[in-house]
């Protein structure tokens, strides 16, 4: 990974942008890591994937609430709630 200061990324930021294509480029300001910037392709996969993440997450807590017989709502009754029809 490329590390550079927030100074050269702004006077070469077209040479910025030509290394983020290839591997992420870490901006620092004062030494401290502030931001990244990367390839789009890369950026959708990692957001799809914290995002996939995130869905098993909360998967696992549903189970475990409901193993643990914390009450559930039948779909009729939030499709209702939220006046929805259900077919």
């Amino acid at each position: 990974m490329i590390r550079i200061p927030a100074t050269q990324a702004r006077q070469r930021w077209a040479q910025t942008m030509d290394s983020a294509r290839r591997n992420p480029v870490t901006i620092t300001d004062h030494g401290r890591e502030t931001v990244m910037v990367l390839d789009i392709e890369v950026a959708h996969r990692a957001l799809r994937a914290l995002e996939d993440a995130e869905d098993a997450a909360a998967a696992d807590a549903a189970q475990v609430a409901i193993e643990a017989g914390e009450e559930t709502v039948p779909l009729e009754d939030m499709a209702r709630e939220l006046g929805l029809k259900l077919e």
